[in-house]
């Protein structure tokens, strides 16, 4: 069963995306990339890409947390599940980002 916790930081995310999308006047054509990333990976992705937004989630709860927001999502998240099928899920805690990859920082 879905802890409630999860449901509601699904429903926060999803909240902020939306609302950064159109804080930003994102184009009909401008569409969030989903990303699973360590600390060091989420910096570097943070000095290329703006706005970003990071959610962090506990390795054993990152298949439930992208089964929550594959309905809204549905296309980045199936690539996200698709390379952790050959992927090992590390044992730290693991950011989930969504950034544009048309919104380059400079």
């Amino acid at each position: 069963m879905v802890n409630n916790d999860q449901k509601v930081q699904a429903k926060v995310f999803l909240y902020e995306l939306n609302n950064t999308r159109h804080e930003y006047g994102f184009s009909a054509k401008e569409e969030w990339t989903l990303d699973l990333a360590t600390n060091t990976q989420k910096k570097d992705l943070e000095n290329k890409y703006y706005p970003i937004l990071s959610l962090t989630v506990a390795p054993e709860n990152i298949m439930t947390m992208l089964d929550l927001l594959e309905e809204k999502l549905g296309y980045a998240v199936n690539n996200i599940k698709d390379t952790l099928g050959s992927k090992k899920i590390s044992k730290e805690s693991t950011n989930l980002l969504a950034y544009c990859v048309a919104r380059l920082k400079y």
